[in-house]
C-alpha cells in the first residue's frame, strides 16, 4: 500500500511539469521598477519593451526597454533618471532570462542577466510564475536590482542618497510563433 500511495504522489508531482519549445515574441508586457528614499517611495513602469526567445533543450528570452520609456506620474523625477542612468549613451535596459524549459507547479525558476547603465549583473534563480495559454505564455517574476552592482550614482533627497536595492517585477506574455 505504501508503495502505491508513493507512487501516486509521485505521478501527481510530476504532472504539473509542462516543457517549453519553439520560438517566441513577446506581445505584451510591464516592467515595474520601485525606489525608495528616506521618507518617499517612486516607482515607474515600461509598458514599451520588445524581446524574443527561443526554448530547445534549454530556453533564452532577452527583452529590452528603452530607458525613456519608463514613467514613473513624475516628468522632473523621469528626467532626472535619464540624466543618472546615461540614457543618452545606453538608452536600454536589456534582461537576458536563461533557463532549463521546465515549467514545473506553475514556475520557472531562472537566471536573469540584466544590462543596464552599460554593466552586466547575473541575478540566480528569480522565480517567474508562469501561465501556460493555447498560444503562449504569461510570466511575472520578480527579484531586486542592486544599484551600486551597476555603478549607478544614486540621487539623494534632503542630503539621503536612495536606497541601493530596486525590486523590479517582469511581467510578459510570450505569444508562441
Amino acid at each position: 500500500m505504501k508503495l502505491f500511495l508513493i507512487c501516486v504522489l509521485g505521478f501527481i508531482n510530476n504532472s504539473y511539469a509542462e516543457t517549453l519549445s519553439g520560438n517566441y515574441e513577446l506581445k505584451s508586457s510591464k516592467i515595474n521598477y520601485l525606489v525608495t528614499y528616506l521618507i518617499k517611495k517612486a516607482d515607474g513602469d515600461s509598458v514599451q519593451a520588445k524581446g524574443k526567445g527561443e526554448c530547445k533543450a534549454a530556453c533564452d528570452f532577452l527583452i529590452a526597454a528603452p530607458i525613456k520609456s519608463f514613467e514613473s506620474k513624475d516628468s522632473n523625477r523621469d528626467l532626472n533618471m535619464l540624466k543618472v542612468t546615461k540614457a543618452d549613451k545606453f538608452p536600454l535596459v536589456v534582461a537576458r532570462i536563461k533557463t532549463k524549459n521546465e515549467i514545473k507547479n506553475a514556475e520557472l525558476h531562472a537566471d536573469v542577466e540584466i544590462e543596464f547603465v552599460g554593466i552586466k549583473k547575473t541575478y540566480s534563480n528569480v522565480i517567474f510564475k508562469i501561465t501556460t495559454e493555447k498560444d503562449g505564455f504569461h510570466a511575472e517574476g520578480k527579484f531586486d536590482l542592486l544599484l551600486d552592482d551597476h555603478k549607478v550614482e544614486k540621487p539623494s533627497l534632503l542630503g539621503v542618497d536612495i536606497n541601493s536595492l530596486v525590486p523590479v517585477t517582469i511581467e510578459a506574455f510570450w505569444k508562441k510563433i
